[in-house]
């Protein structure tokens, strides 16, 4: 583990600070430590995949030491930027460091025992980004993880810098989110949070209370009562808090969104016409790390340009860049599986079923989705009038920008329904327009944390007015850290960890492996051997990334495969996708003769693993 910390500390100093820096040194602007991580992040992800795309892994590579050179070899003085001092950002990072040492750093490793640790919360989540990132190292265009050869059509820029990690660093994915990204992520939207504090006005209290505000959640814990509340954080998806500690690309997305708000300001103050290129470099890359946010930064923008009847250039340039980003993305290859669709109120209605709550509709429903309004926006209703002030009146176009963002994402959001065309039966569509709250949060955080300050200037009503703010704020929060810290973990038998280790042995990188479906974990290829598998159930949301009818005919033919007794119908199957071993786990087995087709390689009662006659090592035939 400490060569690993090591390691990626170098990757941290080399691929993210040192860009982070030159690219606002090439710019011929003053430093802002707020733009260094999220610049950082895009030209990691940008290098990384132009490598990719090309085919010249070293590409990427090569433009991050030639950025990082040129801050040696020019002799320009260089001075940072006004803004938020650093000090201030070290006790809320202290906290969320130790946060996440309780919470998130014990998981998804290796045991003593030989056992892999999985973390017990959104296991499948935490599994399709590990895959995502070595479906990167293995060539372009990624896979989706569990479906060999189906092309994967999504965000991909907090999975580049992964992979540039693990390329680059040799730091394993798992590393990476639990204990690595997370923690960096929440740094740089630490420090981008009190930039756009700062750019908004805040200063003293009220810009110390901004980072803060990163733990802060809603009113869920008023359903503490409801045996069904078992996450009150997730109840009113409101709240960033768990995206922040399982390093939900939303995390580094927003980071990279206030970045590009500051640099715009920054372009519109006078501090250099480099700045505007700045932000459109930051507002190309929001969409490639979350793509709700590229459409919530054009939103903003348009919103705060058509409100001062302005259209500067340098907005306009940002803009632009985000809109053409956004749309590459939109229009792609997830398009025929993702809809975007009016569906009022579908938040509320899952908040109800979450809770065993039985449906209601009409009046009722609108009544009850008004108290869900008011506790999912809780302390931050204090924020609305500020915010809508700064759009309508009072703030610069970025500040007119951040105010459109924050108010934006509850309406939109109660409005609409983002999710998979289709499902698979037992099924649920999943509503990602959820994200929209969460990415309007932070933002109407910044505007809260002017109101509470506000609210607590005068000295012998402060303590009351901060005490009621955390009492109201913090309960959420306590729960969640106390019961992710006391979740268990769910452990992968170390029989099959060391199948993982056979399969490596006996197969190259992006090999397809033959195992059933219907797995107790994550697929054991794909997360522990960066190998392929033809399909598995174990991803609740494949829908989003290939059709069920696709998903239904990979079912039926690996199904197949494992009930016919016929060696000769195995072999064939095994020859269309490809299938270089076979894996067994438990009381899994094969009604075939296998004899002369599986030869074993690996053999534990846990565990088995089979190499297919006549296979080629490499990957076998080409995916259907």
């Amino acid at each position: 583990m400490l060569a690993s910390t090591a390691r990626y500390l170098l990757f941290v100093l080399l691929a993210l600070l040192g860009p982070g820096a030159a690219l606002q040194r090439l710019a011929r602007v003053r430093l802002d430590a707020a733009l260094v991580l999220p610049l950082g992040l895009a030209a990691a992800a940008g290098s990384f995949w132009l490598g990719a795309v090309t085919g010249q892994p070293w590409l990427g590579a090569g433009i991050l030491l030639l950025l990082d050179s040129s801050l040696l070899v020019s002799p320009r003085a260089w001075g940072r930027g006004e803004g938020p001092p650093l000090r201030g950002a070290v006790a809320p990072f202290a906290a969320l460091a130790v946060l996440l040492a309780f919470t998130q750093y014990g998981a998804n490793r290796t045991a003593a025992s030989g056992e892999f640790l999985l973390d017990g919360f959104l296991t499948a989540d935490t599994a399709f980004h590990v895959g995502v990132t070595r479906e990167l190292v293995l060539g372009y265009p990624p896979q989706v993880p569990g479906l060999a050869g189906q092309p994967l059509g999504y965000h991909l820029g907090t999975d580049l810098v992964r992979a540039a990690a693990l390329r680059w660093a040799r730091v394993d994915p798992f590393d990476s989110i639990a204990r690595f990204d997370v923690t960096v992520f929440a740094l740089a939207l630490l420090l981008a949070v009190r930039g756009a504090a700062w750019m908004a006005g805040l200063r003293g209290r009220a810009l110390a209370l901004a980072g803060w505000t990163l733990l802060a959640t809603d009113l869920s814990f008023a359903f503490a009562a409801n045996p069904q509340a078992h996450w009150w954080a997730d109840l009113l998806r409101g709240n960033l808090l768990i995206s922040l500690f399982l390093a939900n690309p939303v995390v580094p997305g927003l980071a990279l969104t206030l970045a590009a708000l500051v640099a715009l300001q920054r372009a519109l103050s006078g501090e250099g016409r480099g700045w505007a290129v700045l932000a459109a470099l930051l507002a190309a890359a929001v969409p490639f790390f979350k793509v709700f946010l590229g459409a919530h930064l054009l939103l903003g923008l348009g919103a705060a340009c058509v409100m001062r009847r302005r259209f500067p250039a340098p907005v306009l340039l940002a803009a632009s860049a985000a809109a053409l980003a956004t749309a590459a993305l939109a229009l792609g290859a997830g398009a025929d599986t993702v809809t975007a669709a009016l569906d009022p109120l579908d938040l509320v209605r899952v908040t109800r079923e979450t809770l065993g709550l039985a449906p209601i509709a009409g009046l009722r429903l609108l009544g009850w989705a008004v108290l869900w309004l008011i506790a999912s926006l809780g302390l931050r209703a204090l924020g609305l009038p500020a915010a809508w002030r700064a759009l309508a009146r009072d703030g610069t176009i970025p500040v007119a920008a951040l105010g459109a963002i924050a108010l934006s994402g509850w309406p939109l959001g109660l409005l609409t329904r983002v999710s998979a065309v289709e499902v698979l039966g037992g099924q649920r569509f999943v509503n990602d327009a959820a994200y929209l709250l969460e990415q309007s949060a932070v933002p109407l955080w910044i505007f809260t944390a002017a109101a509470l300050a506000s609210l607590a200037a005068h000295g012998r009503r402060a303590a009351a007015v901060l005490a009621a703010a955390a009492l109201l704020a913090a309960p959420s929060t306590v729960q969640f850290v106390w019961k992710k810290a006391r979740l268990p973990f769910d452990p992968v038998p170390a029989d099959m960890v060391r199948a993982m280790e056979a399969v490596r042995a006996h197969s190259r990188p992006g090999a397809v492996v033959l195992q059933r479906p219907g797995a107790r974990y994550p697929p054991l290829p794909v997360i522990l051997a960066g190998r392929r598998v033809v399909y598995e159930r174990f991803t609740p949301y494949s829908t989003q990334f290939a059709p069920a009818a696709e998903l239904t005919r990979r079912h039926e033919r690996v199904y197949r495969f494992f009930r016919t007794t016929d060696p000769a119908e195995a072999a064939a199957i095994a020859r269309e996708w490809g299938a270089v071993l076979v894996c067994l786990y438990g009381p899994d087995r094969v009604r075939f003769d296998a004899a002369g087709l599986l030869t074993p390689v690996y053999e534990e009662p846990q565990a088995r693993v089979f190499r297919v006659a006549g296979a080629d090592a490499a990957g076998g035939a080409t995916m259907p």
